[in-house]
């Protein structure tokens, strides 16, 4: 298939957004049916399943059992004079090249098509129905499919023009076909007939009943359904053809688009729309003959496209562009290592096509480096406005390709659409402006009944839930993982402890099993404190240095395009003014007005634009400068806890065995530490005490430590030297998909960035990015998000003494105290051992007070 990897400029996207309200891009209005049929009703649109496993696009079988139903006796085609007429004359346009003579009837059929859906009349359980929807949908789908081919061919001359012809008479047999389905569909739903007037009709007061109808109840009149349940694409026309009160009277773009998504689910809510989502299946009316076999698996939707009558069988579609292919991959087939960005989004679009299940999550938090926001949007809208092949196709092919499209592609750009917005907003990067585009964009799909009921729903509940609550990256974390490891890691009661002095830490309070968990969580608390502070994305920015200065490059360019574009309209306005001025032919005057009205709300909407990236810029520089502090600090607790755990060993310890027991008591918090994923502070803290410096050279004239002691000594030491590449893997794959609070440690996460910055490969060239280098920084991103999964009870008195303690440890005091320790160290420098007697009592031991370090007996800070 061919696309293109280039994202569609704000300025195309903005004129799709000038055109007519119930469309978007290249989404076909239908026509307004004649006034003579009075009798005209909007059909409804809603879906109640997401089930895209199913082909809606289907002929209608030729060995369907007719006999118990009327079928037989009723033809469209005969009962529609124009229709019968347009397809019979264009079926014999095959192999010709009258390619203005095929557009004249192929319009002709369109208009009847059309009329045909806007006339049926359905009882409202029957247009409720989930199958219903889904035809209806699929024909709507053709149609316009077929308005675009129609289109296209008005540009066609020379040796195409053949091809041509016969594209369209396909797309209209296809088209056809899908109508026929929804008609023998609704006729086994409901009996009589649905009531489609004929072309013989038109005026006639009513129709002669059915000879079977004692057998049904009576349907519902007009009157009694005016006030049935509408569509949720009745209702977002309504709210976008009249915006509510609020929305008129604010200024506001971003408090006008709140207002209407705030509407449309109030009166989706009214109208009873969501209520019938969530419905059983089961309650729809269903039937052994509406059935038709599902999709059979398959290796990849991408490269093998399934025959919806004949799941077996694959059918060979036009081959795909060369950006839709450029996929580089391992040496071992495992991974992607480069690929365009075409086949990226085709990637997170197809059915089943996602080989690597990270991909959404590693590309919606990595792409900030390396694109836009609007170009991501961009890249999502041209997937869904995706054209049809230009390439000659037959119509199994078209039937394939329709169905991929309509019911696995666009629900897909939809779905990811809602991903992006639920889990994956991160502002200031994601500005409002993305957010009013992607709006406009989705509701005019829903508008113009081109999308399940289902997803536009979800969107406007995702798109309520930035606006309103404020949801963003870190708030669905929060909120998603809350109650994860309070059940497994918490204590229910706060740990009660006595501090016999104010300048020590109270060591021997703490020595029990209850007291080392207690004392580790709140550790644990305390450093996913610290963690949350670091703002993902900028800290990423402030590592990555130069590698990310061509996305900022094409922020700042969009930004003074935009400017320059408003100087242009600015300078357009003046000209007309003058133009006005000077004229008095009222009929130009009038033009002037129009095209200044028009040119005054470009002005308008490009200035709202400048104003949020404006303040974008402002925020993201912001956050560069608390993304230093926020590193800084984390380094510092580290530190801090480093000073902390040798103090208490070598200054605070009065006797050998009081050194032997905070050895140990530092040992079991580490374990804890451990195995509660806080490998960061595990690790300070081994290092604190198997420091050869300061701490295990001692071991020899220490009393014998446990044997506990010493396997906790082994373990940790295979963990963290021998293991520690093992490790530096584990800390950023195993918080991959964010299910596990963990606290890596800092030096291992910052070096996974700094390699990338000072690699000589670029994030992007051209319109390719290095898949590798996105996966790393995302596994990256997840570690630093890690520690915002703990949910951990807050003990006000734990927290509270640990962090006094940390505070007198100010690392920038810390030559001062490292000069302490060294003091004491060499004071206590290993002698060779000493014989006794063994009836002799022990000498008492020459440990005396140590010398205090600077900050050791100041008063502690509140």
């Amino acid at each position: 298939m061919s696309a293109s990897s280039k994202p569609v400029s704000s300025e195309t996207r903005h004129n799709m957004k000038l055109k007519d309200k119930t469309t978007a891009g290249p989404v076909v209005s239908l026509p307004t049916p004649p006034p003579s049929l009075l009798n005209r009703r909007r059909r409804s649109s809603s879906i109640n399943s997401d089930d895209t496993s199913k082909a809606t696009f289907l002929p209608r079988p030729k060995n369907t059992p007719s006999g118990s139903s009327s079928r037989s006796k009723y033809n469209i085609l005969a009962g529609h004079p124009s229709l019968f007429r347009s397809i019979k004359l264009l079926r014999a346009l095959r192999g010709s090249s009258d390619v203005p003579g095929a557009r004249a009837l192929a319009q002709v059929l369109f208009s009847s098509i059309t009329n045909v859906v806007h006339l049926m009349r359905v009882p409202q359980d029957v247009k409720d129905d989930h199958k219903y929807l889904e035809n209806i949908q699929a024909v709507y789908f053709m149609l316009q499919q077929f308005q675009k081919e129609v289109d296209k061919s008005e540009q066609v001359n020379g040796l195409k023009e053949a091809p041509t012809v016969v594209r369209i008479i396909d797309i209209a047999e296809l088209s056809v076909a899908a109508l026929e389905r929804l008609l023998g569909l609704t006729e086994r739903m409901v009996k009589p007939l649905p009531g489609i007037p004929t072309d013989s009709l038109e005026g006639a007061e009513g129709h002669a009943p059915s000879p079977t109808s004692h057998l049904r109840p009576p349907k519902i009149s007009l009157d009694d359904r005016s006030s049935a349940r509408m569509s949720l694409a009745q209702i977002t026309t309504e709210v976008l053809d009249s915006p509510p009160e609020d929305s008129a009277k604010s200024s506001s773009s971003s408090n006008s688009a709140t207002s209407t998504i705030i509407t449309i689910l109030h009166k989706a809510r009214q109208k009873s729309v969501l209520g019938s989502l969530f419905r059983n299946k089961s309650d729809s009316v269903s039937s052994s003959d509406d059935e038709y076999p599902q999709y059979a698996p398959r290796h990849s939707a991408l490269y093998y496209p399934v025959d919806p009558l004949n799941p077996n069988v694959d059918i060979d579609l036009p081959p795909m562009s060369e950006d839709a292919m450029d996929i580089t991959l391992s040496h071992d087939s495992r991974q992607m290592v480069k690929m365009s960005l075409t086949a990226v989004v085709r990637l997170l679009t197809s059915k089943d096509a996602i080989q690597d299940p990270c991909l959404l999550h590693w590309f919606f938090t990595t792409f900030r480096y390396v694109l836009l926001p609007s170009e991501v949007l961009d890249l999502l809208i041209s997937r869904f406005n995706e054209a049809m092949p230009d390439e000659p196709m037959d119509q199994k092919q078209m039937r394939v390709w329709c169905n991929n499209h309509a019911k696995i592609v666009r629900p897909r750009v939809i779905s990811v659409l809602i991903r992006w917005l639920s889990q994956f907003w991160e502002p200031p990067y994601d500005n409002i402006c993305i957010l009013n585009d992607m709006q406009d964009f989705v509701l005019k799909q829903v508008a113009g009944s081109l999308l399940p009921d289902r997803l536009g729903i979800a969107f406007a509940q995702a798109v309520k839930g930035v606006r309103v609550d404020g949801v963003t990256r870190t708030t669905w974390l929060q909120n998603r993982y809350q109650n994860m490891s309070a059940s497994c890691l918490s204590t229910t009661l706060p740990y009660a402890f006595v501090a016999k002095c104010e300048t020590r830490f109270p060591l021997e309070a703490f020595d029990c099993p209850t007291g080392h968990k207690a004392f580790a969580e709140q550790l644990t608390r305390l450093a996913a404190v610290v963690w949350a502070q670091l703002p993902t994305q900028a800290v990423i920015r402030m590592w990555l240095e130069r590698k990310t200065r061509n996305c900022e490059a094409r922020s700042a360019a969009k930004l003074c395009d935009m400017k320059e574009r408003t100087k242009a309209i600015g300078m357009q306005l003046n000209t007309l003014l003058q133009q006005a001025d000077k004229s008095t032919n009222r009929m130009l005057i009038g033009t002037l007005k129009s095209q200044r009205k028009t040119l005054l709300k470009q002005s308008n909407h490009l200035a709202r634009q400048i104003r949020a990236y404006e303040t974008s810029v402002e925020e993201i520089n912001a956050l560069k400068k608390q993304a230093e502090h926020a590193a800084t600090a984390v380094r510092h607790f580290d530190r801090s806890l480093f000073m902390f755990v040798i103090n208490t060993i070598l200054l605070e310890a009065e006797n050998e065995g009081e050194m032997v027991r905070a050895i140990e008591f530092w040992f079991r918090v580490c374990a804890l530490c451990y195995e509660m994923k806080n490998n960061s502070c595990a690790f300070t803290i081994f290092i604190g005490i198997a420091n050869m410096s300061y701490v295990w050279r001692l071991v020899e004239v220490l009393p014998a430590l446990d044997s506990l002691t010493h396997t906790l000594h082994d373990k940790f030491c295979t963990i963290f030297e021998r293991n520690e590449p093992r490790l530096n893997a584990d800390e950023l794959q195993d918080t991959q998909l964010g299910t596990i609070a963990c606290v890596p440690r800092f030096h291992n996460v910052e070096k996974s960035i700094t390699h990338i910055a000072y690699a000589s490969t670029t994030l992007m060239i051209d319109n390719s990015v290095h898949a590798n280098h996105l996966r790393v920084i995302g596994k990256v991103i997840s570690a630093i998000e890690a520690p915002r999964l703990y949910a951990l009870l807050e003990d006000n008195s734990v927290r509270s003494l640990i962090q006094d303690h940390l505070s007198r440890f100010n690392v920038a005091d810390e030559a001062a105290h490292m000069n302490a320790f060294e003091f004491r160290t060499n004071q206590l420098k290993p002698r060779h051992p000493r014989t006794s007697p063994p009836n002799t009592p022990a000498t008492a031991s020459p440990l005396l007070s140590p010398p205090s370090s600077p900050q050791s007996q100041r008063n502690l800070r509140v």
